[in-house]
């Protein structure tokens, strides 16, 4: 079976890397750099809390296949750093938690994720990218029957195709009935330098402009922090530098008050193009031959959702054409 995968991120390579477990031969396709984008950076947190109790399941399931190819790499992806989770969500996500069977605890109102920790995204890139091998190269068009359509005027026909491709997944899949959202925003997180051996934190309690914060350490041992602003502040033609202007001053200034053995003063920043209001959860569709997969904060899910399209493209066992789950 010839699959070829739109999409060198996360979700892309976890997804050809299964595929090709499975026996498929696969070809993984790119305009730009693997795990650049919205894969681009160091590290994530890895999360088993989720205020879905389907979605805390399929992260439980994550968490086995991380462990599965941290042996087989011989690097651990995930770290036992744990995560903690604050503010007004606690006790829902907990409630989530019981009904999925999931080991955490609440105290003092913060609910802690054991399972939680620093997924050291690069090094899981590095590891996918070897034996996938993606290549370089603009896809223009996707036919429902598996064809696919190149920038150098070349077609390369696939018995299925899986489209992972983030901010160009919309004017791929449109054409296909499939919609996806297509409004983009800017986000920028910073690192600073200080001490960082402590959990991973979601914060849900506004500061200032901030509607809620995270925190986790980074691979280069510094703290990254970084927090979301108003719609009006995030817009998409505001420009990147603009948004990132916004955010570092909100973010410092969280920081200085509330984060006082960090160095306020940013050390290196990241920014990403989020899709407009997704938050968590995950979405697919289908139209023909076409398998699509799109949503945000989708890098702790990679493994399974890999493991899921597989299923989906070798195995024949499609969510309805045009139709999409919530959850994985």
């Amino acid at each position: 079976m010839r699959v070829v995968v739109v999409g060198a991120g996360i979700v892309g390579l976890a997804s050809a890397y299964t595929l090709r477990a499975a026996g498929a031969d696969v070809r993984c396709l790119d305009a730009g750099e693997p795990m650049g984008a919205r894969s681009a950076g160091d590290t994530r947190i890895f999360r088993v809390a989720h205020g879905d109790p389907e979605l805390v399941a399929e992260a439980r399931r994550a968490s086995e296949l991380w462990d599965d190819w941290s042996l087989t790499a011989g690097r651990t992806f995930v770290g036992g750093e744990r995560l903690v989770v604050s503010g007004p969500r606690v006790p829902a996500w907990s409630a989530a938690m019981t009904a999925a069977g999931a080991i955490h605890r609440v105290a003092r109102g913060a609910l802690h994720d054991p399972a939680g920790g620093v997924l050291d995204l690069a090094g899981a890139g590095a590891f996918l990218a070897a034996t996938v091998r993606p290549e370089r190269a603009q896809v223009t068009g996707i036919d429902a029957d598996g064809t696919v359509h190149l920038a150098d005027g070349g077609a390369e026909q696939a018995d299925a195709v899986v489209v992972a491709a983030g901010a160009g997944t919309p004017a791929l899949v449109g054409p296909l009935g499939i919609d996806v959202p297509a409004e983009l925003e800017h986000h920028a997180r910073f690192t600073f330098a200080g001490p960082a051996g402590r959990p991973c934190h979601l914060d849900g309690r506004p500061d200032g402009p901030l509607a809620s914060t995270y925190q986790h350490r980074t691979a280069s041992g510094h703290w990254a922090v970084g927090g979301h602003l108003p719609d009006a502040d995030t817009a998409w033609e505001l420009g990147a530098d603009e948004v990132a202007r916004r955010s570092r001053a909100a973010v410092v200034d969280h920081v200085r008050r509330h984060l006082p053995s960090l160095d306020p003063e940013p050390v290196t920043e990241l920014r990403c193009t989020p899709i407009r209001g997704a938050g968590d959860g995950v979405h697919r569709a289908r139209a023909g031959a076409v398998h699509v997969v799109w949503g945000d904060n989708l890098a702790k899910l990679a493994p399974r959702l890999g493991e899921l399209i597989a299923a989906d493209v070798v195995g024949d066992t499609p969510v309805a054409a045009g139709g999409r789950d919530h959850a994985p």
